[in-house]
């Protein structure tokens, strides 16, 4: 039977915060910051350089063009000005932050992890580098520090729901499904129409086998989201270990007509069609995974098993023999099921 779908998944990335140099009407950073904020970066930047021409030493002028240089991808720029700024000021917790998202842009982690704790010795209430740091953590497989840093950033802002939400991925991730479950309690607590929460919710409630709960969370998915192909996917799988083929069929229908090229739904709803008995259709989804997936040697195994029912043998062996060929080792695995179909079929029992 089919695997879950994909989680989802959310992960708070900050940009570079915004930074008045003292605030007064003529600061030399008033016009290049004005401009910057009505989007009009090049002529900010334009203005920081003046800035900068005039009063070299002032880190702020430094910081805003970074800011600058990042909102046009100009990255080498964005650092070059970044550790200037932390060179005048070793105590500026937002420049080190700051070049700590550019390294993480460039995917150069270990130097981000280190800027992003950097900005977090400086300044250990701001949880924005605590869900950065723990983004990084949590690409390289590290769940369980991610967990750690999810865990500050929800100790520094309780009522965050997307902290919640990446701090039960990581959980999830470390198949720990009952704390996992907890913390999508408390980001749909905080954030009702948080559907990822929904959606992830349901697959570990899959996990355990409380397909009932999964149902639910998949529905809820579904209203927040009604074109998501993996929710329709995942709620027919879990109808149809809940023995409600029917209603299953439905949704992988549904699903494969949301993403067309996914051979996972009609595979799936073959198993299902097999399950009810309703050969010619099951071998219309099987023949379709392997025009999807020509590869795909349990496609043709399943295929073949109908063709026994249909008392259609030389198509049988043929579908058998191609998937023998495409995977070896499934011979001795499944020849017993084939022997046993074979058998079914020539007493006349059904599937």
């Amino acid at each position: 039977m089919g695997t879950l779908k994909r989680l989802g998944f959310i992960l708070m990335l900050f940009g570079a915060p915004a930074f008045l140099w003292a605030g007064q009407a003529d600061d030399p950073l008033k016009t290049a910051l004005d401009l910057h904020d009505a989007g009009k970066v090049e002529e900010a930047l334009a203005e920081y350089d003046k800035v900068i021409k005039a009063h070299p030493k002032v880190a702020a002028a430094y910081f805003n063009r970074g800011n600058a240089h990042y909102d046009l991808g100009q990255n080498k720029q964005a650092l070059r000005d970044y550790s200037e700024a932390i060179r005048l000021n070793p105590q500026d917790a937002d420049a080190y932050y700051n070049r700590a998202n550019v390294y993480r842009r460039l995917k150069q982690f270990p130097s981000a992890l280190i800027n992003y704790s950097a900005a977090i010795k400086l300044s250990p209430d701001d949880a924005r580098s605590f869900v950065n740091r723990a983004g990084i953590h949590f690409d390289a497989k590290r769940y369980d520090i991610a967990v750690k840093d999810f865990s500050e950033a929800i100790r520094i802002d309780p009522e965050d729901a997307q902290n919640y939400f990446n701090r039960a991925n990581s959980y999830l991730a470390l198949d720990k499904k009952n704390e996992a479950i907890k913390d999508y309690d408390g980001a749909l607590a905080r954030d009702p129409k948080l559907a990822d929460a929904y959606y992830n919710r349901g697959i570990a409630y899959s996990q355990l086998n409380k397909y009932e709960d999964a149902i639910r969370d998949f529905d809820e998915t579904l209203k927040l989201n009604p074109q998501s192909a993996e929710a329709f996917y995942n709620r027919g799988l879990a109808k149809m270990r809940n023995g409600k083929f029917d209603a299953a069929i439905e949704d992988y229908s549904e699903a494969s007509r949301l993403d067309p090229k996914d051979p996972e739904a009609p595979f799936n709803r073959g198993l299902a069609y097999l399950r009810i008995d309703k050969h010619d259709l099951a071998a219309r989804d099987f023949t379709q995974v392997i025009v999807l997936q020509p590869k795909n040697a349990d496609a043709y195994v399943y295929r073949g098993i109908i063709r026994v029912y249909q008392n259609r043998d030389h198509d049988a062996d043929a579908n058998f023999q191609k998937a023998f060929q495409l995977d070896p080792s499934l011979k001795k695995k499944l020849q017993p099921i084939i022997d046993d179909a074979k058998t079914k079929a020539k007493a006349g029992v059904k599937q």
